[in-house]
């Protein structure tokens, strides 16, 4: 982790001294981690995609095995080998922006220029933020980006549960981690928009199996 750090601290030091601010630095440093990450992100993306659309064989499944759990389980085995998809190939994306989470904290906290370095509202990037903007708009962005990677409904309390942890855990930590956590956030959300949403074909496709149930119930 300390070596992390440091190459962590030199990076942010060489971008500073082009930007002149380490607020500004801080949100540059996070979206330049995010695109060496990016190639991470896309294997999650197609995860969750193909989770989204074999999500209703699953419920079929749980209805089907409701009192057979380990049954239901065989069976989810069968369906994730037989469409391709490793569920737990999204996790490691998920835990990336964490590991660099505690080294870039404890450089924070120790590295004397943060103490006196300034953005916006903030007095010190080393400091906690003293009107909580940073930890509401953790959780609030937290939970947008859970949200938008949402398989079903079971999901909805853990998003809750997770942006709500994700507030308290932000409040205790230094601002600068703030900008860090919301900067990511923005990134991901930007980014699930991106590959989450429906192509043209897919709209085209809904569209058709719309007018056609039309036609037959007319």
């Amino acid at each position: 982790m300390a070596a992390i750090g440091m190459y962590l601290g030199q990076l942010l030091k060489f971008i500073y001294d082009f930007v002149g601010n380490y607020g500004v630095a801080i949100i540059i440093f996070t979206i330049l981690i995010r695109i060496v990450l990016l190639p991470f992100y896309v294997q999650q993306m197609g995860t969750m995609k193909k989770m989204k659309e074999i999500n209703p064989l699953v419920e079929d499944l749980k209805k089907k095995y409701a009192k057979d759990p380990q049954k239901l389980n065989e069976e989810m085995m069968k369906l994730y080998k037989e469409k391709n998809v490793n569920p737990m190939s999204g996790c490691l994306p998920m835990l990336l922006p964490l590991i660099i989470l505690w080294p870039l904290s404890a450089m924070l906290r120790n590295y004397p220029a943060f103490s006196t370095a300034s953005f916006l509202w903030l007095k010190s990037l080393a400091e906690k933020d003293p009107y909580f903007i940073l930890p509401i708009l953790s959780g609030v962005t937290t939970y947008i980006s859970s949200a938008m990677i949402q398989t079903d409904n079971s999901q909805k309390s853990m998003n809750l549960i997770m942006s709500a942890f994700m507030i308290w855990i932000t409040v205790s930590l230094p601002a600068g981690i703030g900008i860090y956590w919301v900067t990511s956030n923005i990134f991901q959300i930007a980014q699930q928009y991106f590959f989450l949403r429906p192509t043209e074909s897919m709209k085209g496709e809904s569209s058709n199996e719309g007018n056609n149930k039309n036609r037959k119930n007319s």
